[in-house]
C-alpha cells in the first residue's frame, strides 16, 4: 500500500565537549585561540508514516521503497501541540489531499505558524503576531555555518532546537537570541539577513566532516556581528550535531530509486542515508514529505 511520509524522527544526545585547536603549522592572519565545541549526535528512531485512508500514523523501521510517480500531496495539519514536545506516534494527521493545508485546516494555529516561518510578507508577519496571542512558546534565533560566504540564520521553537539543527547540513551552530515572541524572533532573523550578516535560505549541500576550527572561527565572527545588530549579548557557545553515518555518500534523486528497496542506516542534514549496492546514498527527504511517496506492507505497521 502507499503511505505518506510525515516525519523523520531522530533523537539527539550529547556526546561531550571538544577542544578545537588551530591546525598545526598553519599561519593565521591574526592570533586566534582554540574553541570549545559541544558535540551532539543524532540517531534515527523511525520514519513516521500514514497509510492512505488513515488518520493514524505509525513508526516504520523497514526498508525504504519509493512509489511510482505521480504522487499526491496531503494536508500537513496534525493535532500535536505547538508549545511543547509530544509523542509523534500519537498524533492524528489530516488525510485530505492538499498542497500545504486543506480548506478545513487553513486557519488553524499550525497553519498560521507555518505561514509565519515560510514567508517574509506582511501577511506572514501578521501570522507571527497571531501566534504570539494564541500560543505561549519560547523561540530561538540560531545561526549555522555550512561553509558558504555567509552563515544561515533561522527561527525555531526552543524545545526543537537540536532536532532542527540536525535537519540542516552544517558544520557548527550557535544560538543568537531567545525570546517568548515569534514575531520578535522573525523580525530579528530578517534584520540579520538585511544587514548581510546571514542568509535565510540556501541550497542544501552535504558538509558533514568539514573542518571544525575554520567553521568555528567564521561562525564567531558573524555571531559577534549579529549581536551588535540585534543588541543582544552573544553567549559564545558553539555546538554541532553530527551523526554516525558515512561522511561522503552519493547524493541521490528519489525518482531514480523507484522500484528498489533500501535499508535506511541513518539520517542527517535533511537526508536519509541509504545502503546502496555501490555504497551509501543520501536522499533529501523533503522530496518525499507529505506525499504518498512510500510503499509499505500492512504487516510492517501491525495492520491486518
Amino acid at each position: 500500500m502507499r503511505a505518506i511520509l510525515r516525519l523523520v524522527k531522530v533523537t539527539v544526545s550529547q556526546r561531550g565537549t571538544k577542544d578545537v585547536e588551530p591546525p598545526k603549522g598553519f599561519l593565521l592572519p591574526v592570533k586566534v585561540g582554540s574553541f570549545k565545541v559541544s558535540v551532539y549526535e543524532a540517531h534515527l528512531d523511525y520514519l513516521l508514516v500514514q497509510p492512505e485512508g488513515y488518520s493514524d500514523v505509525f513508526p516504520f523501521r523497514g526498508p525504504l521503497r519509493i512509489s511510482q510517480k505521480p504522487w499526491a500531496s496531503y494536508c500537513q495539519w496534525h493535532n500535536g501541540p505547538l508549545e511543547e514536545a509530544d509523542d509523534p506516534t500519537k498524533r492524528l494527521y489530516c488525510p485530505a489531499p492538499a498542497e500545504g493545508f486543506c480548506s478545513k485546516h487553513r486557519r488553524t494555529d499550525r497553519a498560521i505558524y507555518t505561514l509565519c516561518l515560510d514567508s517574509r510578507s506582511p501577511e506572514a508577519l501578521e501570522a507571527c503576531k497571531t501566534v504570539d496571542k494564541k500560543v505561549q512558546g519560547e523561540y530561538v534565533v540560531y545561526m549555522v555555518d555550512f561553509g558558504g560566504d555567509r552563515p544561515k540564520v533561522g527561527t525555531t521553537r526552543r524545545f526543537r532546537l537540536l532536532e532542527r539543527i540536525a535537519e540542516q547540513p552544517h558544520v557548527t551552530a550557535t544560538v543568537l537570541m531567545v525570546t517568548d515572541s515569534l514575531y520578535k524572533a522573525r523580525r530579528a532573523e530578517m534584520a540579520l539577513s538585511k544587514e548581510g550578516v546571514g542568509v535565510e535560505s540556501w541550497r542544501h549541500k552535504w558538509v558533514l566532516g568539514l573542518d571544525l576550527y575554520f567553521s568555528a572561527t567564521r561562525l564567531t565572527e558573524f555571531a559577534e556581528r549579529a549581536s551588535k545588530v540585534l543588541g543582544e549579548q552573544w553567549s559564545g557557545e558553539i555546538f554541532t550535531v553530527t551523526a554516525d553515518v558515512p561522511h561522503k555518500p552519493m547524493l541521490a534523486e528519489a525518482e531514480l530509486l523507484v522500484g528498489k528497496s533500501f535499508r535506511v542506516i541513518g539520517a542527517w542534514g535533511g537526508h536519509l542515508i541509504l545502503e546502496g549496492d555501490r555504497g551509501p546514498l543520501a536522499l533529501k527527504y523533503s522530496q518525499l514529505m507529505h506525499r504518498d511517496s512510500l510503499l509499505v506492507e500492512g504487516d510492517e505497521l501491525g495492520l491486518k
